[in-house]
């Protein structure tokens, strides 16, 4: 057992390193020049990454691989969000927070759609709570809005093996945010918190959403008003660990997605229960791991899977007939 906990520290902590760890407090900005009017929302679209995450990996690699390309072609205006990759959704959302006002002084819109990928999701949900008038939607994507497992078994992890990884990651994630030129504040174990069942089970006490079901047989709202602010909410998620035999994280979804399911969590994509994933107006459940819901890595997934792409400039379109 000790053997799987390590396992699994690992698999938190570094599973995502191959896609980087750099964070910077700027936004990455994506154009209007476009070929089409498709995802053309009335608001601009903000992508907001999860644990682990940047714009751009090592100043190259985007997060959302081949994403916020396909969403300018079509028409939107996007920008991508750049906050700690390890550490509380309470940072994250006041880092977040900063951000979106820049974007609003800088285009003239009164508010932003969050498109927002993990912890991401609830780092967006807390900015939505913080100011609700500057968010219009809220769209997570393998969000654990309940939390996970996989954090929960981590956290069993003896103390001293945790602090050892934590301070390893966090003092990688400094170095890496220097491909982006500003560092944020790392805080691994406040980020692993947040994960855990009883972690997110706090976070919705103290940031409650008509859109986070009260249980795994029902569903959450489709909109909640906030200060006279109405903002739409939705979600889809992955059911599946391994999808691609040449992606070398599959393994690791793959060991994920064992450890779910031995704790009762139920269909999973490798780190987030479908369940735990479920918020507001759920539009699919789909054929991806956790790493496919943003097109990873390299856009491999499986065969006959949907294309998380096209997924998302679909959303974008959503936006722009509800008038976002």
């Amino acid at each position: 057992m000790k053997s799987l906990h390590r396992i699994a520290v690992a698999s938190v902590f570094c599973c995502c390193l191959p896609l980087g760890q750099a964070q910077a407090s700027v936004f990455s900005l994506f154009g209007t020049s476009a070929s089409s009017a498709y995802a053309q929302t009335k608001y601009p679209i903000v992508l907001v990454h999860g644990l682990a995450g940047t714009s751009k990996y090592f100043g190259v690699v985007d997060y959302w691989w081949q994403i916020p390309s396909d969403l300018r072609a079509n028409g939107a205006t996007v920008y991508v969000a750049d906050v700690a990759a390890f550490n509380s959704d309470e940072q994250r959302g006041e880092e977040l927070l900063k951000q979106i006002s820049s974007v609003l002084a800088a285009t003239g819109a009164s508010k932003v759609n969050l498109i927002s990928h993990s912890q991401g999701g609830t780092t967006s949900r807390y900015a939505a709570a913080v100011k609700p008038q500057w968010i219009a939607s809220v769209t997570t994507i393998g969000t654990p809005h309940a939390g996970t497992p996989v954090a929960d078994t981590v956290n069993m992890t003896p103390q001293a093996l945790k602090n050892l990884l934590a301070d390893g990651t966090s003092i990688l994630g400094q170095l890496l945010s220097l491909f982006v030129g500003n560092p944020q504040p790392q805080d691994p174990l406040a980020a692993l918190s947040g994960l855990t069942t009883a972690g997110a089970a706090n976070f919705n006490r103290l940031y409650p959403s008509a859109g986070v079901p009260a249980n795994c047989s029902v569903n959450g709202a489709t909109s909640e008003v906030r200060s006279g602010n109405t903002q739409l909410l939705y979600s889809w998620s992955g059911n599946q660990g391994g999808t691609n035999i040449l992606d070398v994280t599959d393994p690791v979804m793959v060991l994920g997605s064992v450890i779910i399911k031995t704790a009762g969590g139920g269909a999973n994509d490798g780190l987030v229960p479908v369940c735990s994933a479920r918020f507001g107006r759920e539009l699919g459940v789909y054929g991806w791991n956790h790493l496919d819901e943003v097109n990873q890595l390299f856009g491999l997934r499986g065969l006959f899977s949907a294309d998380p792409v096209v997924t998302i400039r679909t959303q974008a379109n959503r936006l722009k007939t509800a008038g976002l």
